[in-house]
């Protein structure tokens, strides 16, 4: 039955009362009461130097810089031949400056990873055609689906 927190008998006890504040709640309000004096003192020890508190100040003073979005088109990969031309075209967009590194090599870990999908695919149409030409799975595969089986599932005789 839902909406009971605890089975009957439970040995630990009945749980938290009801109302009761956790610890992060209890330190919230602590801080909330306290803010202004410790955001004060803060800013007091980054004004005499502190290099914590004034990287502190700084961090909330100025965002993050982030790259401009980008937007071009890539070449389309549907098969392992076709990265050299995607690549090629990151590479390209790199250079002009429309593409940052790091977007770069994000994008590159993209394609790396189609690029096993689709050689992962390849090779099980092979391994089933190879399979087919001996007459036999090499792989035991599931009659509903036709995915392979795992020693797992394989049926028992």
């Amino acid at each position: 039955m839902r909406g009971k927190p605890f089975e009957p008998g439970n040995k630990l006890g009945k749980g938290r009362a009801p109302g009761s504040r956790n610890k992060k709640t209890k330190l919230v309000e602590s801080l909330e009461s306290h803010g202004e004096a410790i955001i004060q003192q803060c800013k007091l020890l980054a004004m005499k130097g502190d290099k914590t508190a004034l990287r502190l100040c700084v961090e909330r003073l100025i965002p993050v810089a982030k790259p401009p979005a980008t937007r071009f088109r890539l070449p389309k990969m549907e098969t392992p031949a076709d990265l050299n031309k995607v690549l090629l075209s990151v590479i390209q967009q790199t250079s002009k400056g429309r593409l940052s590194a790091f977007e770069a090599e994000a994008l590159a870990r993209v394609m790396d990873s189609h690029l096993r999908t689709i050689e992962t695919g390849e090779f099980a149409e092979r391994l089933r055609a190879v399979e087919e030409d001996r007459g036999h799975p090499l792989t035991p595969v599931d009659e509903d689906s036709g995915h392979p089986l795992t020693p797992i599932e394989e049926e028992k005789p």
